[in-house]
């Protein structure tokens, strides 16, 4: 097959969202048909947050690597994490490792940061016996689906993410900062505008403001885009919810979200957010060997329960940093 052969495309719900590409022919090399037709999924990328790349028969995250060098570019590091994966070399790495059980709700790359990757890149080389979508969901319909009074309001305000890294439970903060050294996460800290406090019993507790509503660089669309529907306990259940609180009490959760003045966040107001992203969502379900490109400012992400093994790889790049907040003169 020539490394270039022609694309077959096809939208996904006729929206200008999310389109699957097929090489039309099959495919020998597929980093050399990545890098023949680069300029074609530049060009795709432009009007879809979303495209899956199918029929490629990608085999290993070697060969995924060579791939996110063609469509991502330089990989950025992942550093002051959330969830829990396995790095794999050169910013290739494991989704996200919850349990198979576990539904991961819809959101945005390191949205919970100031600085985020563009670009993430995703590589199913064994789908699950039965679930384990990665479901996606435009984010422009999210946000005209919350509406401009809250996107407002989030925006004037901005919101606070408080971790305490207990010991044993969710990431420990060697994990989170990379690092053994209690030095070098100040160091991290005092660079990133992250507050720090190192407890009496050798806890660390971070607090930080981050923007909750960011324009897209290349279309300059006002979206929604932070991660305080999955911080705050509420996205939990009540069940769970309740549990935490009872054991660590509302200071010591291990994660929580509140506007940036410190005032709370009602938990209706962010299950109305978690049911605009599950309304807009796209499922489709994994083939060995895929590839799926995502606007990380466009394009939101999940992961639905699974059974049988699963190995769905990801890695970032193009980051950029841009948020906002003036809570100091809104106390509504």
């Amino acid at each position: 097959m020539a490394a270039n052969s022609r694309m077959v495309r096809k939208q996904v719900d006729g929206e200008d969202f999310a389109v699957t590409v097929e090489p039309g022919e099959m495919v020998d090399d597929p980093v050399a048909w990545c890098i023949s037709n680069q300029s074609e999924i530049e060009e795709l990328a432009d009007t879809y947050p979303a495209i899956l790349l199918r029929g490629l028969g990608v085999r290993d995250e070697v060969i995924f690597q060579r791939i996110r060098d063609v469509v991502v570019g330089e990989p950025s590091a992942y550093v002051y994490r959330s969830t829990p994966r396995t790095e794999l070399g050169d910013g290739v790495m494991t989704a996200t490792e919850y349990p198979a059980s576990e539904h991961i709700l819809l959101h945005c790359e390191n949205a919970y940061q100031r600085d985020w990757p563009l670009r993430l890149a995703f590589c199913c080389l064994n789908p699950p016996t039965t679930g384990g979508q990665t479901p996606i969901a435009d984010v422009r319909a999210v946000t005209r689906a919350i509406g401009e009074d809250t996107l407002d309001l989030f925006e004037r305000r901005g919101v606070r993410y408080v971790r305490n890294y207990h010991e044993g439970f969710d990431l420990d903060w060697r994990v989170v900062f990379q690092t053994e050294d209690p030095a070098a996460v100040a160091a991290y800290c005092t660079e990133h505008d992250i507050e720090f406090t190192w407890l009496p019993d050798g806890r660390l507790r971070t607090s930080q403001i981050c923007q909750a509503v960011a324009r897209h660089p290349g279309t300059g669309e006002r979206v929604w885009f932070n991660q305080a529907h999955l911080f705050h306990p509420s996205a939990l259940g009540p069940d769970v919810q309740q549990d935490l609180l009872d054991i660590f009490g509302e200071e010591e959760l291990p994660r929580n979200a509140c506007f940036g003045d410190g005032a709370a966040i009602d938990a209706a107001l962010l299950e109305s957010v978690r049911q605009a992203f599950a309304d807009a969502a796209h499922v489709f379900d994994w083939q060995a060997g895929d590839v799926m490109i995502l606007d990380n400012m466009l394009a939101a992400h999940g992961r639905r329960p699974f059974t049988g093994p699963r190995q769905v790889l990801v890695s970032m790049g193009r980051m950029m940093s841009e948020w906002r907040t003036d809570n100091d003169n809104d106390n509504e």
